[in-house]
Protein backbone atom coordinates (compact mmCIF):
# COMPACT_ATOMS: atom_id res chain seq x y z
CA UNK A 1 0.00 0.00 0.00
CA UNK A 2 1.16 3.37 -0.86
CA UNK A 3 2.29 5.12 2.26
CA UNK A 4 1.21 9.24 2.03
CA UNK A 5 2.12 10.06 5.61
CA UNK A 6 -0.12 12.68 6.08
CA UNK A 7 0.43 14.93 8.76
CA UNK A 8 -2.85 14.77 11.12
CA UNK A 9 -4.37 18.20 10.58
CA UNK A 10 -6.64 17.32 13.37
CA UNK A 11 -3.07 18.66 15.71
CA UNK A 12 -2.77 22.25 16.36
CA UNK A 13 1.10 22.42 15.03
CA UNK A 14 -0.40 21.71 11.33
CA UNK A 15 -0.36 25.51 11.08
CA UNK A 16 3.20 25.74 11.03
CA UNK A 17 4.49 26.49 7.53
CA UNK A 18 7.12 23.78 7.32
CA UNK A 19 5.10 21.30 8.30
CA UNK A 20 2.15 22.30 5.98
CA UNK A 21 4.96 22.14 3.27
CA UNK A 22 5.90 18.43 4.15
CA UNK A 23 2.47 16.97 4.58
CA UNK A 24 1.76 18.42 1.09
CA UNK A 25 5.30 17.05 -0.54
CA UNK A 26 3.83 13.29 1.40
CA UNK A 27 0.62 13.06 0.08
CA UNK A 28 2.14 12.78 -3.83
CA UNK A 29 2.20 9.26 -5.06
CA UNK A 30 5.14 7.77 -4.39
CA UNK A 31 7.59 6.44 -7.15
CA UNK A 32 7.85 2.51 -6.93
CA UNK A 33 5.08 2.27 -4.45
CA UNK A 34 2.05 0.15 -5.07
CA UNK A 35 -1.46 -0.06 -4.72
CA UNK A 36 -4.01 -2.55 -4.23
CA UNK A 37 -7.49 -1.48 -5.80
CA UNK A 38 -10.44 -3.51 -4.46
CA UNK A 39 -13.47 -2.81 -7.02
CA UNK A 40 -17.23 -3.82 -6.24
CA UNK A 41 -19.72 -4.84 -8.85
CA UNK A 42 -23.14 -6.51 -9.25
CA UNK A 43 -21.62 -8.51 -12.26
CA UNK A 44 -21.57 -12.50 -11.30
CA UNK A 45 -18.36 -14.33 -10.75
CA UNK A 46 -17.44 -16.37 -14.07
CA UNK A 47 -19.82 -13.62 -15.89
CA UNK A 48 -18.38 -12.02 -19.43
CA UNK A 49 -17.75 -9.02 -17.34
CA UNK A 50 -15.48 -10.65 -14.53
CA UNK A 51 -13.68 -12.15 -17.24
CA UNK A 52 -13.40 -8.82 -18.74
CA UNK A 53 -12.34 -7.16 -15.19
CA UNK A 54 -9.87 -9.79 -14.41
CA UNK A 55 -8.11 -9.30 -17.38
CA UNK A 56 -7.66 -6.04 -17.64
CA UNK A 57 -6.64 -6.19 -13.74
CA UNK A 58 -3.96 -8.57 -14.88
CA UNK A 59 -3.12 -6.00 -17.35
CA UNK A 60 -2.05 -3.28 -14.61
CA UNK A 61 -0.14 -5.65 -12.75
CA UNK A 62 1.65 -6.00 -15.77
CA UNK A 63 2.00 -3.18 -17.08
CA UNK A 64 3.03 -1.53 -13.63
CA UNK A 65 5.56 -3.88 -12.65
CA UNK A 66 2.96 -4.90 -10.09
CA UNK A 67 2.73 -1.75 -8.60
CA UNK A 68 -0.84 -1.65 -9.22
CA UNK A 69 -2.66 -5.04 -8.57
CA UNK A 70 -6.99 -5.26 -8.67
CA UNK A 71 -9.10 -7.33 -6.21
CA UNK A 72 -12.86 -7.99 -7.32
CA UNK A 73 -15.96 -8.26 -5.08
CA UNK A 74 -18.49 -9.86 -7.77
CA UNK A 75 -21.92 -10.93 -7.85
CA UNK A 76 -23.49 -7.94 -4.58
CA UNK A 77 -21.09 -8.83 -2.08
CA UNK A 78 -20.34 -5.55 -1.13
CA UNK A 79 -23.71 -4.89 -1.70
CA UNK A 80 -26.45 -3.21 -3.75
CA UNK A 81 -24.72 -0.32 -6.15
CA UNK A 82 -26.23 2.55 -4.03
CA UNK A 83 -24.05 0.56 -1.06
CA UNK A 84 -21.46 -0.07 -3.38
CA UNK A 85 -20.85 4.43 -4.21
CA UNK A 86 -21.38 4.90 -0.03
CA UNK A 87 -18.14 2.33 0.91
CA UNK A 88 -16.33 3.93 -1.97
CA UNK A 89 -17.17 7.54 -0.61
CA UNK A 90 -15.53 5.99 2.58
CA UNK A 91 -12.17 4.33 0.95
CA UNK A 92 -14.05 1.09 1.63
CA UNK A 93 -13.75 0.35 -2.28
CA UNK A 94 -11.63 2.20 -4.77
CA UNK A 95 -13.06 1.20 -7.75
CA UNK A 96 -16.42 -0.59 -8.95
CA UNK A 97 -18.27 -1.21 -12.11
CA UNK A 98 -21.63 -0.08 -12.56
CA UNK A 99 -24.27 -0.25 -14.52
CA UNK A 100 -26.45 2.78 -15.37
CA UNK A 101 -28.82 2.54 -12.69
CA UNK A 102 -25.48 3.48 -10.30
CA UNK A 103 -24.55 5.90 -12.31
CA UNK A 104 -27.82 7.70 -11.92
CA UNK A 105 -27.09 8.14 -8.43
CA UNK A 106 -23.58 10.00 -9.31
CA UNK A 107 -25.53 12.63 -11.97
CA UNK A 108 -28.84 12.05 -13.32
CA UNK A 109 -27.45 12.83 -16.59
CA UNK A 110 -27.13 8.92 -16.87
CA UNK A 111 -30.82 8.69 -17.04
CA UNK A 112 -30.27 9.87 -20.79
CA UNK A 113 -29.95 6.11 -21.08
CA UNK A 114 -33.00 4.83 -19.64
CA UNK A 115 -35.11 5.95 -22.31
CA UNK A 116 -36.95 3.60 -24.15
CA UNK A 117 -36.85 2.52 -27.67
CA UNK A 118 -33.94 5.36 -28.44
CA UNK A 119 -32.00 3.69 -30.25
CA UNK A 120 -32.27 1.73 -33.54
CA UNK A 121 -29.29 -0.33 -32.67
CA UNK A 122 -25.84 -0.45 -30.97
CA UNK A 123 -24.02 1.12 -33.42
CA UNK A 124 -26.45 4.12 -33.07
CA UNK A 125 -26.28 3.82 -29.52
CA UNK A 126 -22.19 3.51 -29.19
CA UNK A 127 -21.71 6.28 -31.06
CA UNK A 128 -23.83 8.82 -29.27
CA UNK A 129 -22.43 7.06 -26.25
CA UNK A 130 -18.78 8.31 -28.21
CA UNK A 131 -19.81 11.70 -28.69
CA UNK A 132 -21.42 12.51 -24.64
CA UNK A 133 -18.37 10.82 -23.05
CA UNK A 134 -16.54 14.12 -22.95
CA UNK A 135 -18.99 15.62 -21.06
CA UNK A 136 -20.10 12.82 -18.88
CA UNK A 137 -16.23 12.05 -18.06
CA UNK A 138 -16.30 15.95 -16.55
CA UNK A 139 -19.29 15.18 -14.83
CA UNK A 140 -17.83 12.35 -13.41
CA UNK A 141 -14.63 13.98 -12.50
CA UNK A 142 -16.40 16.85 -10.51
CA UNK A 143 -18.33 14.14 -8.61
CA UNK A 144 -14.96 12.60 -7.85
CA UNK A 145 -14.69 9.73 -10.25
CA UNK A 146 -12.37 8.87 -12.45
CA UNK A 147 -13.55 6.78 -15.90
CA UNK A 148 -11.55 3.98 -16.91
CA UNK A 149 -14.15 2.78 -19.44
CA UNK A 150 -17.62 2.50 -20.12
CA UNK A 151 -19.27 -1.08 -20.20
CA UNK A 152 -21.97 -2.52 -21.51
CA UNK A 153 -24.29 -5.49 -20.52
CA UNK A 154 -26.82 -5.63 -23.33
CA UNK A 155 -30.21 -4.64 -24.59
CA UNK A 156 -32.79 -5.01 -21.76
CA UNK A 157 -36.22 -7.23 -21.98
CA UNK A 158 -38.90 -8.10 -20.08
CA UNK A 159 -38.59 -11.31 -18.46
CA UNK A 160 -42.13 -12.43 -17.23
CA UNK A 161 -43.45 -15.39 -14.80
CA UNK A 162 -46.84 -15.31 -16.71
CA UNK A 163 -47.23 -15.16 -20.43
CA UNK A 164 -46.88 -11.14 -21.39
CA UNK A 165 -47.36 -9.81 -24.58
CA UNK A 166 -49.59 -6.78 -25.74
CA UNK A 167 -49.03 -3.54 -23.37
CA UNK A 168 -51.83 -4.50 -21.29
CA UNK A 169 -50.74 -7.75 -19.97
CA UNK A 170 -47.88 -6.12 -19.00
CA UNK A 171 -49.28 -3.53 -17.11
CA UNK A 172 -51.45 -6.45 -14.70
CA UNK A 173 -47.90 -7.87 -13.81
CA UNK A 174 -45.81 -6.66 -11.04
CA UNK A 175 -42.73 -5.15 -12.33
CA UNK A 176 -39.36 -5.02 -10.60
CA UNK A 177 -37.90 -1.32 -9.97
CA UNK A 178 -34.96 -0.08 -7.98
CA UNK A 179 -35.05 1.00 -4.47
CA UNK A 180 -34.89 4.65 -3.99
CA UNK A 181 -35.32 5.47 -7.63
CA UNK A 182 -38.52 7.18 -6.89
CA UNK A 183 -38.67 9.04 -10.17
CA UNK A 184 -38.39 5.73 -12.49
CA UNK A 185 -41.32 4.19 -10.51
CA UNK A 186 -43.38 7.18 -10.44
CA UNK A 187 -43.07 7.11 -14.17
CA UNK A 188 -44.15 3.06 -14.66
CA UNK A 189 -46.97 4.13 -12.40
CA UNK A 190 -48.03 6.72 -14.68
CA UNK A 191 -47.83 4.69 -17.52
CA UNK A 192 -50.31 2.15 -16.00
CA UNK A 193 -47.63 -0.56 -15.18
CA UNK A 194 -47.05 -1.72 -11.44
CA UNK A 195 -43.37 -1.23 -10.59
CA UNK A 196 -42.32 -2.78 -6.97
CA UNK A 197 -39.34 -1.77 -5.91
CA UNK A 198 -36.55 -4.12 -4.19
CA UNK A 199 -32.42 -3.88 -4.21
CA UNK A 200 -31.39 -5.40 -7.04
CA UNK A 201 -29.81 -8.70 -4.57
CA UNK A 202 -33.69 -9.31 -3.57
CA UNK A 203 -35.04 -9.80 -7.52
CA UNK A 204 -34.99 -13.16 -7.34
CA UNK A 205 -36.39 -13.65 -3.98
CA UNK A 206 -39.10 -11.08 -5.16
CA UNK A 207 -39.82 -13.73 -7.92
CA UNK A 208 -39.80 -16.78 -5.84
CA UNK A 209 -41.70 -15.50 -3.29
CA UNK A 210 -44.61 -13.59 -5.73
CA UNK A 211 -43.43 -9.81 -4.82
CA UNK A 212 -42.86 -9.70 -8.62
CA UNK A 213 -44.03 -11.04 -11.72
CA UNK A 214 -41.61 -9.13 -14.05
CA UNK A 215 -38.10 -7.41 -14.49
CA UNK A 216 -36.59 -5.78 -17.32
CA UNK A 217 -32.40 -6.92 -17.27
CA UNK A 218 -30.68 -8.27 -20.17
CA UNK A 219 -30.48 -11.59 -21.25
CA UNK A 220 -26.97 -12.12 -20.40
CA UNK A 221 -27.79 -11.19 -16.75
CA UNK A 222 -30.70 -13.26 -16.88
CA UNK A 223 -29.05 -16.37 -17.44
CA UNK A 224 -25.83 -15.93 -15.37
CA UNK A 225 -28.41 -15.38 -12.12
CA UNK A 226 -30.77 -17.68 -13.21
CA UNK A 227 -33.54 -15.48 -13.54
CA UNK A 228 -35.27 -17.29 -16.45
CA UNK A 229 -35.86 -20.36 -14.32
CA UNK A 230 -38.35 -18.00 -12.30
CA UNK A 231 -39.35 -16.02 -15.30
CA UNK A 232 -39.74 -18.35 -17.94
CA UNK A 233 -41.15 -16.11 -20.62
CA UNK A 234 -39.25 -13.59 -22.64
CA UNK A 235 -40.14 -10.39 -24.47
CA UNK A 236 -38.89 -10.15 -27.34
CA UNK A 237 -38.38 -6.26 -27.91
CA UNK A 238 -34.98 -4.68 -26.62
CA UNK A 239 -36.42 -1.44 -24.59
CA UNK A 240 -33.17 -0.32 -23.34
CA UNK A 241 -29.59 -0.75 -23.82
CA UNK A 242 -27.96 -1.22 -19.64
CA UNK A 243 -24.76 0.71 -20.13
CA UNK A 244 -21.93 0.85 -17.47
CA UNK A 245 -18.57 2.66 -16.77
CA UNK A 246 -14.96 1.19 -14.75
CA UNK A 247 -14.47 3.63 -12.62
CA UNK A 248 -12.01 4.37 -9.90
CA UNK A 249 -11.96 7.07 -7.06
CA UNK A 250 -10.09 10.67 -7.43
CA UNK A 251 -9.02 9.36 -3.86
CA UNK A 252 -7.65 6.73 -5.15
CA UNK A 253 -6.35 7.85 -8.32
CA UNK A 254 -4.37 10.49 -6.95
CA UNK A 255 -2.13 7.90 -4.89
CA UNK A 256 -0.85 6.66 -8.42
CA UNK A 257 1.45 7.60 -10.30
CA UNK A 258 1.07 9.45 -13.34
CA UNK A 259 2.91 6.47 -15.65
CA UNK A 260 0.77 3.58 -13.94
CA UNK A 261 -2.48 6.18 -14.63
CA UNK A 262 -1.47 5.40 -18.15
CA UNK A 263 -1.65 1.82 -18.03
CA UNK A 264 -4.89 1.73 -16.39
CA UNK A 265 -6.40 3.94 -18.59
CA UNK A 266 -4.95 1.82 -21.80
CA UNK A 267 -6.27 -1.09 -20.02
CA UNK A 268 -9.93 0.58 -18.72
CA UNK A 269 -9.95 1.17 -23.14
CA UNK A 270 -9.09 -2.32 -24.22
CA UNK A 271 -11.78 -3.28 -21.57
CA UNK A 272 -14.51 -1.60 -23.43
CA UNK A 273 -13.52 -2.47 -26.58
CA UNK A 274 -13.61 -6.19 -25.88
CA UNK A 275 -17.14 -5.64 -24.10
CA UNK A 276 -18.59 -3.22 -27.22
CA UNK A 277 -17.36 -5.69 -29.67
CA UNK A 278 -18.21 -9.21 -27.81
CA UNK A 279 -21.33 -8.48 -25.69
CA UNK A 280 -23.99 -8.86 -28.56
CA UNK A 281 -22.90 -12.00 -29.95
CA UNK A 282 -22.99 -13.17 -26.11
CA UNK A 283 -26.28 -12.22 -26.07
CA UNK A 284 -27.69 -14.04 -28.80
CA UNK A 285 -25.97 -16.86 -27.62
CA UNK A 286 -27.82 -16.45 -24.26
CA UNK A 287 -31.02 -16.17 -25.64
CA UNK A 288 -30.50 -19.70 -27.33
CA UNK A 289 -29.15 -20.91 -24.28
CA UNK A 290 -32.01 -19.76 -22.31
CA UNK A 291 -34.55 -21.28 -24.93
CA UNK A 292 -33.13 -24.53 -25.01
CA UNK A 293 -33.88 -25.03 -21.39
CA UNK A 294 -37.12 -23.99 -21.03
CA UNK A 295 -37.37 -20.08 -21.49
CA UNK A 296 -40.84 -19.27 -24.17
CA UNK A 297 -39.87 -16.73 -26.52
CA UNK A 298 -42.50 -14.43 -26.82
CA UNK A 299 -42.55 -12.36 -30.17
CA UNK A 300 -43.30 -8.50 -30.14
CA UNK A 301 -41.01 -6.86 -33.23
CA UNK A 302 -42.43 -7.39 -36.20
CA UNK A 303 -46.02 -8.32 -35.17
CA UNK A 304 -49.32 -6.38 -34.91
CA UNK A 305 -48.74 -5.45 -31.47
CA UNK A 306 -45.69 -3.99 -31.51
CA UNK A 307 -46.83 -0.30 -32.72
CA UNK A 308 -48.70 -0.42 -29.25
CA UNK A 309 -45.30 -0.86 -27.34
CA UNK A 310 -43.18 2.07 -29.75
CA UNK A 311 -46.53 4.49 -29.02
CA UNK A 312 -46.29 3.97 -25.30
CA UNK A 313 -42.46 4.02 -25.51
CA UNK A 314 -42.19 7.62 -27.34
CA UNK A 315 -45.02 9.03 -24.61
CA UNK A 316 -42.17 7.96 -21.88
CA UNK A 317 -39.82 9.27 -23.78
CA UNK A 318 -41.53 12.80 -24.06
CA UNK A 319 -42.62 12.72 -20.13
CA UNK A 320 -39.07 11.92 -19.49
CA UNK A 321 -37.72 15.24 -20.76
CA UNK A 322 -37.35 17.59 -17.93
CA UNK A 323 -38.69 14.87 -15.65
CA UNK A 324 -36.83 12.12 -14.93
CA UNK A 325 -33.85 13.18 -17.99
CA UNK A 326 -32.71 16.67 -17.64
CA UNK A 327 -33.47 19.04 -21.10
CA UNK A 328 -30.21 19.69 -22.04
CA UNK A 329 -28.16 16.14 -22.39
CA UNK A 330 -31.77 15.02 -23.15
CA UNK A 331 -31.55 17.44 -26.67
CA UNK A 332 -27.90 16.78 -27.32
CA UNK A 333 -28.61 13.04 -27.56
CA UNK A 334 -31.74 12.94 -29.93
CA UNK A 335 -29.67 16.23 -31.76
CA UNK A 336 -26.54 13.34 -31.72
CA UNK A 337 -28.63 10.59 -32.75
CA UNK A 338 -30.64 12.00 -35.23
CA UNK A 339 -27.86 13.60 -37.11
CA UNK A 340 -26.28 9.89 -37.43
CA UNK A 341 -29.55 8.56 -38.79
CA UNK A 342 -29.24 10.83 -41.37
CA UNK A 343 -25.67 10.40 -42.27
CA UNK A 344 -26.19 7.00 -42.50
CA UNK A 345 -29.33 6.92 -44.80
CA UNK A 346 -27.00 8.99 -47.24
CA UNK A 347 -24.33 6.41 -46.80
Amino acid sequence: MIQCRLVNTARPFVRFAPLILIAAFAAQPVAGAGFAIKMATLSPDGSPWDGFFKTMGRDWETGTDGRVTLTIYPGGVAGDEPDILRKMKIGQYHAAALSVRGLTDISKDFTVFEIPLFFHDEQEMFHVLRELTPGLRETLDEEGFVLLGWGYVGQVHFFTNELARTVEEMQRLKIFTWTGDEAMANWWREGGFKPVSLAATDMMTGLQTGMIDALAVPPIYAMQVQFFKQAKYFADIPLIPMMGAILVTKRAWNRISEEDRKVMIKAGQRAEDQIFETIPTIEQTAVGLMGGQGLEVVPIVGTEVEDDWVEIANDFAASMRGNTVPEAIFDRATAVRDAYRRQSSVD
